[in-house]
């Protein structure tokens, strides 16, 4: 059975699952659906077209699916999907896209933490975290698990590999590649993300691999597509080693280079 407070206003065209929880001054639209066992804190406002899996946990003054912060807006925009088991702390905002049709995706088993902003068509991949303070701008998209401290702001349309961990302050203009430990500002690569492949079960043998992989990368090469090549040839092509390869290959904006 769900518990909407007295002092909370959910719109009747809203769809609430079982055993939802609303707390007082929360605002919930006419087009949000809510999973089952969701928790709403007090004051949050959520509206547009909003889509929050189950067991989510949005936290007093959390904002979701507002209209982007775009100022050549033409239409309503699009929609907000958030996975299951998500939490979304006080005050982190998230924005629906800017297109019709259009979705900002966050994954499963993500954790927004306070301040945090979610920008209008990202996408985040499942078990992302983002620290106090972190803004990403439109269009970035987070790999699956990666980590960002506190104080990062990310450039339109800049990706951040699975399995980073991204350390602040810091301003982040280009592509952060899989699976690696970065921080700085400019960000610089400093190794390999290794407490959160081993954490992940990746076996010594593969970050052995990874590790060859970037030096060939960083260190060995003049041009990107002919490192590529060079580990292409050179190394097993597991689903980590095909990760760097494909993430590097498609990167638009560059990568961040370093050291591992």
């Amino acid at each position: 059975m769900s518990t909407i407070h007295a002092a909370a206003h959910v719109n009747p065209d809203a769809s609430l699952g079982e055993d939802v929880c609303v707390g007082p001054g929360a605002v919930i639209g006419p087009s949000v659906r809510l999973g089952d066992g969701c928790e709403v804190g007090a004051h949050v406002v959520i509206e547009g077209l909003v889509e929050v899996g189950p067991g989510c946990r949005i936290f007093p003054s959390a904002v979701i699916g507002t209209e982007g912060q775009y100022t050549n807006r033409d239409g309503p925009g699009g929609s907000v999907v958030i996975g299951a088991r998500t939490v979304v702390r006080e005050m982190a905002t998230i924005h629906r896209s800017i297109k019709e049709g259009g979705v900002t995706k966050v994954g499963e088993e993500c954790y927004l933490m306070a301040l945090s902003h979610v920008a209008h068509d990202c996408i985040l991949s499942d078990r992302v975290i983002l620290t106090n303070s972190v803004s990403l701008s439109g269009h970035v998209e987070v790999g699956w698990g990666a980590f960002i401290t506190g104080l990062v702001g990310i450039h339109q349309y800049a990706r951040v590999g699975e399995g980073v961990l991204l350390t602040g302050p810091a301003a982040v203009r280009k592509d952060v590649p899989p699976f690696t430990n970065a921080d700085g500002n400019p960000p610089v690569v400093r190794g390999l993300n290794a407490i959160g492949l081993r954490r992940n079960g990746v076996s010594a043998e593969i970050r052995g691999h990874l590790k060859q992989a970037y030096r060939i990368l960083f260190e060995d090469s003049k041009t990107v597509e002919v490192a590529l090549c060079q580990i292409e040839a050179a190394l097993p092509l597991g689903r980590e080693i095909q990760s760097v390869i494909d993430f590097t290959r498609s990167s638009e904006r560059g990568i961040y280079r370093g050291g591992v």
